[in-house]
């Protein structure tokens, strides 16, 4: 964990701020929460979750944490860390829906800030705060009352991820910004063709998007990040795992894509640059 700065968490509890103490942190109100052997803090309540384990299993994470180390994403990754708003000196970074933390962790180790991930997998959570120290990493769900401080965040990320917009605009900074990741067009196409998994070509996808952000917020830049990306035999296993492909592919199709011993991919994301809005 990095107590400095001090940590702009909210007790899930009762709202108030949340402060270092020995071995845990707690609030004014007599609240506490351990920092678990990992790092991580455990700040999800039992009502806002709708089974024991939410979030991506154990298989699912480890899949991702595979793919990533492969480098197949590197591209996405070394893009996000060259945007100038992570060069501001004490940046404040929050990435909801953070999984494994490849993303956070990588911008935690070539950028100076307060970087927090969150991620209502504990298994994802327990990764992420294992490899990334320089990171602080919180099991919350980001679809609820997020126990972050107003106003307190330059950038909020929020990559193939479901986004709290309401949440969003209450902890962004009013200079802050916002990124936005979506699958870019034709991303995973022939992935999906050999599953015979048809979700369109993604061409509305960002459209969308930036129209669910309004009115709080207000696009001001796009970027589209397209490669072809080959794969061996592992990582096609571990893509197809990691994502909703997975639960909605035929079971023989499934059996069909693992016997392949390689595959070249497109890989297409759409990377929207928002902020908010004086409305």
């Amino acid at each position: 964990m990095n107590p400095s700065p001090p940590l702009p968490l909210l007790c899930p509890v009762c709202g108030a701020p949340l402060s270092p103490l020995e071995k845990m942190y707690g609030c004014a109100n007599g609240h506490p929460f351990n920092i678990a052997k990992e790092g991580y803090i455990n700040l999800l309540l039992s009502h806002q979750r709708k089974s024991r384990n939410p979030g991506d299993d154990a298989d699912m994470v480890m899949a991702r944490r595979r793919f990533f180390d492969s480098g197949a994403f590197d591209p996405l990754t070394d893009l996000i860390s060259s945007f100038p708003v992570f060069n501001q000196k004490g940046v404040s970074v929050l990435d909801c829906g953070c999984g494994e933390g490849h993303l956070l962790g990588a911008l935690s180790e070539r950028h100076e800030g307060f970087f927090c991930g969150v991620d209502i997998s504990k298994k994802a959570v327990q990764l992420a705060s294992k490899r990334h120290k320089q990171a602080t990493w919180i099991v919350a769900n980001g679809m609820r009352e997020l126990p972050v401080a107003d106003s307190s965040m330059n950038v909020i990320l929020s990559i193939l991820a479901p986004r709290n917009i309401a949440e969003f605009s209450r902890i962004l900074k009013p200079d802050g910004a916002l990124l936005i990741g979506v699958p870019g067009p034709n991303h995973l196409i022939e992935l999906r063709k050999q599953l015979q998994f048809s979700s369109g070509d993604f061409k509305e996808k960002a459209d969308e998007a930036a129209a669910k952000c309004a009115p709080q917020f207000i696009e001001t830049n796009r970027d589209l990040l397209s490669y072809e990306q080959p794969l061996c035999q592992e990582q096609i296993a571990d893509l197809t795992q990691m994502t909703p492909i997975f639960w909605r592919s035929s079971l023989e199709a499934k059996a069909a894509v693992m016997t392949l011993d390689q595959l070249a991919i497109t890989i297409s994301f759409t990377l929207l640059t928002l902020k908010r809005s004086s409305l």
